[in-house]
C-alpha cells in the first residue's frame, strides 16, 4: 500500500510537470497547478526539537494541486538525527474540501522517510494520517485558525502509536506582515516508548509551541520565530531557540 501511494504521487508529479512544460495543453490535464519553495533556515526545528542539532538546513518543497481539491506534495531537507541518514524525504497525498468561503476541511496521508538510515536500528520511516479544519475571517478579513489531528500507527523507531493535536493562528497585522502562534500536544504509546525517543521514562507526552512573524516581499518570505517544548530539558536538541528562515516561493 505504501509503495503504491508513493508511485501514485510520483506519477502525478510527472504528469503535472509535463502539463506545465507543454505549450499546447490537452484538456485531459486541465485543472492542474504547481507550486513550491526553496528555504534556508538557521535550524530545522520541528515539533519541539531540532532535527539538525542546531545547525542550518536547506529545504525544498513541491506541490501539485488539482481543481477537485486533490493534491500531492514532496518535501526534502537535510537532517542530523544520528541514525546514519543525512536527509529527510517526505511524500504527501491529500484532499482539501472547501465548505464555503471561510471554512475548509483537509485529510492527508504522509510517508516520512530517512534514506540511508542504519539498517541495524529500529525502522526510522513511518506513516502519518491527519485531518484538519481551517477557518478564515475570525478577527480580521484574512486571519486563519487551524486545528489538526495527526495519527501515526507505528511511529519513529517502531515505538507504536503517536497522536498529535495542533492549533495554529495566523494574523495579518499589516500589508505583507503576518504574526502567528502554534501549540502542539504529542502523546506516545507508553513511558517506555517515550524513553526510547526522548531518554526519560518519566513522561509519555509533551507540548511544544512556536510564536513569530514573517514578511513577504515579492515571494521572498522572511521569517523569525521562537520555539520551545518540555520534551526533556537534558537533551540539547530540545532546547528553546530563535530561528530565522528565508524562503523563495514559486
Amino acid at each position: 500500500m505504501k509503495n503504491k501511494l508513493v508511485y501514485a504521487l510520483l506519477a502525478t508529479l510527472a504528469i503535472s510537470y509535463a502539463h506545465a512544460e507543454t505549450t499546447e495543453e490537452s484538456s485531459l490535464f486541465n485543472g492542474f497547478s504547481t507550486s513550491g519553495s526553496v528555504a534556508f533556515l538557521t535550524d530545522y526545528y520541528s515539533r519541539g526539537y531540532s532535527q539538525t542539532e542546531g545547525d542550518p538546513a536547506v529545504q525544498g518543497f513541491l506541490r501539485v494541486d488539482h481543481d477537485s481539491g486533490l493534491y500531492a506534495q514532496l518535501f526534502a531537507s537535510n537532517s542530523e538525527l544520528d541514525i546514519g541518514s543525512s536527509i529527510e524525504l517526505d511524500y504527501y497525498l491529500g484532499y482539501d474540501y472547501l465548505v464555503n468561503d471561510r471554512f475548509k476541511l483537509n485529510v492527508q496521508y504522509a510517508d516520512i522517510n530517512y534514506p540511508g538510515a542504519d539498517k541495524f536500528l529500529p525502522d526510522t520511516d513511518y506513516e502519518e494520517y491527519s485531518v484538519a479544519a481551517t477557518g478564515t475571517g475570525l478577527l480580521s478579513a484574512e486571519d486563519t485558525l487551524n486545528f489538526t489531528f495527526y495519527y501515526s500507527p507505528e511511529y519513529f523507531f517502531q515505538t507504536g502509536k503517536m497522536l498529535r493535536y495542533e492549533t495554529t493562528y495566523n494574523y495579518p497585522f499589516a500589508e505583507k506582515w503576518t504574526a502567528y502562534a502554534q501549540v502542539g500536544y504529542n502523546k506516545f504509546s507508553s513511558h517506555a516508548a517515550y524513553d526510547v525517543l526522548w531518554a526519560t521514562d518519566q513522561e509519555d507526552s509533551y507540548y511544544d509551541y512556536k510564536v513569530g512573524g514573517n514578511y513577504n516581499y515579492n515571494d521572498f518570505i522572511f521569517d523569525l520565530y521562537y520555539v520551545d517544548s518540555n520534551i526533556n530539558k537534558a537533551l540539547s536538541n530540545a532546547d528553546d531557540a530563535v530561528i530565522f528562515s528565508l524562503t523563495k516561493a514559486f
